[in-house]
């Protein structure tokens, strides 16, 4: 489509009504070349089709479920809008002999999906638009897109594939729009998600044949051939079939061109995303031999937060490349949480008037013209330095911008704690108050422990970002920490899935130490260091803590555009240990509860390692430290 677009392709509009009743008809499928190129008719049943110059000479089909097919040659371009009647075909179930249960129509469709559909890796270029609407049917946000889609051959059964972004645009149409940000992740992965054919759909998946009651309802045409109308729905009592609707299957090749179905109680229940509603229409075109999808719509209602919301959305195939193409590349795919974040292109740009796209329903044209209308307004009485134009995209928030350089993970490793086995027994006797308590405690050996740690990251370049960290050892010992530094990362594979040579250096302080048991306190009045410490019950916890540079080298995959798999090797140097008696208590709620630290060389304290007096625990950091973890950016 390239070169041609760039030779200007010149629009052709239409609108397609009933021959009887001169209704509009929506949905109905307008191709040219064979379908090579096409569009779909909209609620109102027009449709626009840019035509390249390799194509005006070409045929115009138009094809619904129902109608007799519409062909003729393309008038001169431009033109006036064409009117298209089409004439109803019904097809009566009694045209043609049914031999096999409505089960085995379905069962042999799904048998022949190699035969019908493309069996080598397929391309399609569509036009996709997300929008939701509130309580009273007015949209509060657009959202469309150019999509490059890889579709690979349909023997395959899968429910995921590439989609490649090449332009998007977004209009917000609140008139509140400054309170709350509308930030979507988008849905353009819909065009594989709701592909029934492609990921083998519950509905005709085999294994799932026994939950569902299948029937024949009064026939159709496509495109002037019979098609079987069979409706499914879950059988009597049967908790486990998530759908229900009907699909179309040409008689002849067992084709499916299309369904249309919605979610049931139950599929509803078992689906990831909570919903009230969610419906979904499918259909397919011929072209070269074979079946390729055409249109997906699908339509969700929801309530989360105030008033239900109905979120809309339709994707539209407009060209066809079954050439072998190659994959696209990992800088080249949208991942799931970064659609449309970014728009390239503002609304009203004059890229798409290139480009084929379905036309928007008219409460969205209504509402995108009285935006419009406002615009011009509010400019009147706009100085020259104030808002961006309509044609610019509007600057992010302070708020938004702090969030764009964000980020926060979690990971778990090795802390190296060299640990002999060895008996503790420690007594604590402050003068002066009646509290006495004497402990025990048997520690094994170890060469480390384990640790987990939250991490928080604000980016300062695209490389270097400020990280501060929260860490708690486990296993035998317990104990809190922290650090904060500098780290910095290079991609090392700039055209592919990103890796990253990470490098940091950081302050760390961890506490590291050893429960000997809870005791009685008989003083109301104790104080420890300063601190009154008035609870039935102390636990005594013997401590060290340790200061360290910690400089680290790893590595970081990307797994998706918003997720790093991070793997970290670092090297504490240490600069200086304290040793210590922790007296804490143990009741009342635990923002209330105190303690406090002695040293453990006070004349109050006594520890004994193996029998022997001492002032030092029996362990001591080592210096090698491993973490593996997940980093998680916020936009």
């Amino acid at each position: 489509m390239g070169p041609a677009l760039a030779q200007g392709p010149i629009l052709l509009r239409g609108r397609v009504i009933d021959a009887e009743t001169h209704q509009p008809i929506p949905n109905a499928q307008v191709g040219v070349a064979d379908n090579r190129i096409g569009t779909s008719t909209n609620e109102d049943g027009r449709f626009a089709l840019g035509i390249p110059a390799e194509f005006q000479q070409a045929r115009l089909e138009v094809a619904l479920l129902g109608y007799r097919k519409y062909a003729q040659a393309l008038p001169p371009l431009p033109g006036p809008e064409l009117r298209i009647e089409l004439q109803i075909s019904p097809a009566a179930l009694g045209e043609v002999r049914v031999t096999a249960s409505v089960e085995g129509i379905v069962r042999e469709a799904v048998a022949r999906i190699p035969r019908n559909y493309p069996t080598r890796p397929t391309q399609l270029t569509g036009f996709y638009r997300e929008s939701d609407n509130d309580a009273e049917g007015r949209p509060r946000y657009l959202v469309e897109g150019l999509l490059t889609v890889f579709k690979v051959p349909y023997q395959q059964r899968v429910e995921s594939g590439e989609v490649q972004i090449r332009q998007s645009r977004r209009v917000d149409l609140r008139s509140d729009k400054q309170l709350v940000k509308i930030d979507w992740a988008g849905g353009p992965f819909i065009v594989h998600m709701g592909d029934f054919v492609h990921r083998r759909a519950q509905f005709i998946a085999p294994k799932h044949f026994r939950d569902y009651d299948y029937r024949l309802a009064p026939g159709s045409t496509y495109q002037d051939r019979p098609v079987y109308v069979v409706t499914f729905a879950p059988r009597a009592g049967n908790h486990r079939a998530d759908f229900a609707g009907r699909m179309y299957i040409d008689q002849d090749s067992y084709t499916f061109l299309g369904a249309e179905w919605h979610y049931t109680t139950a599929g509803l229940r078992n689906s990831t995303n909570p919903a009230d509603y969610r419906a979904l229409r499918v259909t397919y075109q011929p072209y070269a031999g074979r079946w390729h999808l055409k249109t997906v719509w699908w339509q969700t209602k929801v309530k989360l937060i105030g008033p239900p919301l109905n979120y809309f959305g339709e994707f539209l195939t407009t060209a066809i490349d079954t050439a072998q193409a190659p994959p696209l590349s990992y800088t080249e795919r949208a991942q799931y949480n970064d659609v449309f974040l970014h728009n390239t292109v503002p609304y009203d740009s004059s890229f798409w008037q290139g480009h084929t796209t379905l036309l928007p329903p008219e409460a969205v044209q209504k509402a995108l013209l009285d935006q419009q209308r406002q615009q011009r307004a509010d400019s009147l009485f706009r100085p020259p330095s104030g808002s961006p134009a309509p044609d610019e995209p509007a600057s992010e928030s302070p708020l938004g911008k702090f969030f764009s350089r964000f980020r926060y993970g979690a990971a778990v490793g090795a802390w190296p704690l060299t640990v002999p086995a060895a008996h503790l027994a420690l007594g604590y006797a402050p003068a002066g108050y009646g509290f006495r308590a004497q402990g025990t405690s048997d520690v094994a050996a170890q060469d480390l422990t384990v640790f987990s740690s939250a991490e928080y990251q604000f980016e300062l370049t695209r490389e270097l970002v400020v990280r501060l960290a929260t860490r708690s050892v486990y296993r035998q010992f317990s104990g809190d920490g922290w650090e904060a530094g500098l780290s910095y990362q290079r991609n090392l594979l700039p055209r592919h899935r990103p890796l990253y040579g990470r490098a940091g250096l950081a302050f760390s302080r961890q506490t590291v130490g050893r429960n000997l048991g809870t005791f009685g306190n008989p003083d109301a009045g104790l104080r420890v260091d300063g601190t009154h410490l008035a609870a039935d019950e102390l636990m005594l916890h013997v401590q060290s803590v340790s200061d360290a540079v910690l400089p680290t080298l790893g590595l970081g995959l990307e797994l998706s555009h918003k997720i790093e798999l991070v793997a970290d090797l670092g090297y504490l140097l240490p600069l200086s240990t304290r040793t210590q008696l922790e007296v804490a208590e143990t009741s009342g709620f635990f923002l209330t509860r105190r303690s406090a630290t002695i040293d453990l060389a006070s004349p109050d304290v006594s520890l004994r390692v193996n029998e022997q007096p001492t002032a030092t625990p029996p362990w001591s950091p080592n210096h090698w430290l491993l973490s593996i973890g997940l980093l998680y950016r916020v936009r």
